[in-house]
């Protein structure tokens, strides 16, 4: 077999962990070797990825082990995040970030659980800030944190708390995070969905000279005339179209399509809101742009899409806010992350008793869910790459015989997507013409299989 250097698909690359120098050999080696298990058996249990009693107890090991922490593990990958995003020449990225929880269920046994979305249930919360460029390709993770939420009190009464003290301070804590830790040269632009849309939020990246575009739920109230912000966009003249790629909605029931999105914007400054005021919180009025955009030919028997979406970066003609619009539109993804880490990585299926283990293993598979999702949308915006960057010859050679069934290999050298088309074969992706590029379910559906083959092959020989 090939002894090539070349990046591995049957073994994936964990090597930039070495760089936490401040660990043992051994234990660093533990760490890498346990990433490396996890994610070539993707979806199943520790046992079951452990080949055998003595690496299952080694697991066991790192995970109790207080010098292995969500913290120094995420500093060390946001290192390698930095490192992707200067290496693709871009300027501005997109930190997109968005909050999942994960269930438990009702395990008794399980300590260190919050409540999740009833009292019935068990679970995490996980707030993530991903990087992705402009176009949509996910680099890796700037800013994660993971924890249980205390079960409320029935009848008691709710006290009001300092914005630093609340839930949702974990967008300002994510922004400033990720901004102090990308290099000056580097340009974040914080985009969020609805759940985004607070003003103690906006304001703080206002004062911290932070970028952001963030879908607007509040209706705000101007400074000039107490006009409020929506109904003085929607009196705006359209100011040109956008065409946007939308993925398959099943809360609407609606596919994933191209639609065009009539633009209009306006410029002002709003309002400390009311409930602030009382509180007497120093507060400055927010000056912003708001760009308001309405499908023109909607689904039939569907509302045309409307968002609103709030901006303080420069927004003075139709290209620069059909630029902020493109951003947004880039923000579902995040959701395909949340989805490959619960349903590729089967994060709600792990069996640790305590929390705190759950936290560091939803953290790994993170990592792991981020590099499958990097896959996928790298060989649609590269396809032409030389497979050699993600996979080697030798390793090529056995995925393309058993996804296609034959004891021959092409001559000429493989391109990416070739190699992730042969992955989606393996994973049930039928290739028809109207199926369009394959998704991360089937991707990494054939990478558990060809790891699966490509070791019993590589046993063989």
């Amino acid at each position: 077999m090939s002894t090539s250097n070349a990046s591995s698909l049957a073994t994936p690359n964990f090597s930039f962990f070495k760089r936490m120098f401040l660990f043992n050999t051994l234990l660093l080696q533990r760490l890498i070797q346990t990433m490396t298990t996890l994610s070539t058996r993707l979806g199943s249990s520790i046992s079951a990825a452990s080949a055998d009693n003595a690496e299952r107890q080694a697991i066991g090991r790192l995970l109790k082990n207080a010098a292995i922490t969500e913290e120094n593990v995420l500093d060390c990958y946001r290192l390698e995040t930095i490192r992707q995003m200067k290496e693709t020449g871009e300027q501005v990225f997109l930190c997109v970030q968005d909050t999942t929880g994960v269930s438990y269920g009702q395990r008794d046994k399980t300590t260190g659980l919050g409540q999740y979305t009833t009292s019935n249930t068990k679970g995490l919360l996980t707030h993530s800030a991903v990087v992705f460029t402009t176009t949509g390709l996910p680099l890796g993770l700037l800013y994660q944190k993971i924890w249980a939420r205390e079960p409320q009190a029935k009848g008691k009464r709710k006290v009001s708390r300092p914005y630093e003290e609340k839930e949702n301070y974990r967008w300002t804590e994510a922004a400033q995070v990720s901004a102090a830790a990308v290099p000056a040269s580097l340009k974040l632009i914080h985009i969020g969905d609805r759940e985004a849309d607070f003003f103690e939020f906006l304001v703080q990246l206002q004062q911290d000279g932070q970028s952001y575009v963030v879908r607007s739920m509040q209706n705000r109230i101007t400074e000039d005339g107490g006009e409020r912000l929506w109904d003085k966009v929607r009196a705006q003249p359209a100011a040109g179209e956008i065409r946007v790629s939308l993925p398959r909605d099943t809360r609407r029931g609606t596919p994933a399509r191209e639609t065009t999105l009539a633009l209009r914007f306006t410029s002002s400054t709003v309002q400390v809101p009311i409930h602030l005021q009382q509180k007497g919180a120093d507060y400055s009025p927010l000056s912003c742009t708001l760009i308001h955009v309405v499908e023109v030919t909607p689904l039939e028997d569907q509302a045309p899409i409307e968002w609103f979406l709030v901006t303080n970066v420069s927004t003075t003609n139709a290209d620069e806010a059909a630029e902020k619009v493109a951003w947004y539109v880039q923000r579902w993804k995040i959701e395909r992350f949340h989805y490959i880490l619960k349903n590729g990585c089967e994060v709600e299926k792990l069996q640790e008793h305590q929390a705190n283990r759950l936290q560091k293993l939803i953290l790994f598979y993170s990592i792991i869910a981020l590099q499958i999702q990097h896959l996928t949308y790298r060989s649609r915006e590269q396809p032409e790459a030389p497979a050699t960057e993600v996979i080697r010859e030798d390793e090529w050679q056995v995925l393309y015989r058993i996804a296609y069934r034959t004891k021959t290999v092409p001559q000429q050298p493989a391109t990416l997507k070739e190699v992730v088309f042969a992955l989606a074969k393996l994973g049930g992706f039928l290739g028809r013409k109207s199926d369009g590029d394959p998704g991360a379910k089937v991707i990494w559906r054939g990478l558990r299989r060809f790891r699966d083959v490509y070791e019993s092959y590589h046993y063989l020989m």
